[in-house]
């Protein structure tokens, strides 16, 4: 999913509350002391969630190196299998999407 972000970014979405300011305030607490706004943010509210995305600094890009897609590969999975306790709090699309893939 190529987004246009012009790079890697961090990626905080918050769910479980109706009220749009209390969802944003709490993803900017989860984005906090981490990327570079200044290199590009996006913000978006949706039904269900708000979600913050921001470009990491340059820093932490030379840090990761190159970013990749990883999803549905060998790498995904793994790192899903050590997770795999905490899928029980992912959303129900996510799980289902995740086992209609394979």
């Amino acid at each position: 999913m190529d987004m246009n972000l012009g790079g890697p970014v961090w990626h905080a979405s918050v769910a479980g509350s109706l009220l749009k300011a209390v969802l944003e305030k709490e993803a900017e607490r989860q984005l906090l002391g981490v990327g570079d706004a200044s290199l590009g943010e996006w913000r978006e509210a949706t039904n269900r969630a708000f979600h913050i995305r921001r470009r990491l600094s340059a820093r932490e890009q030379r840090a990761v190196g190159p970013v990749m897609d990883i999803r549905r590969s060998d790498e995904a999975r793994m790192r899903a299998g050590r997770v795999g306790h905490l899928l029980r709090l992912a959303p129900p699309e996510v799980i289902a999407d995740e086992l209609g893939a394979r």
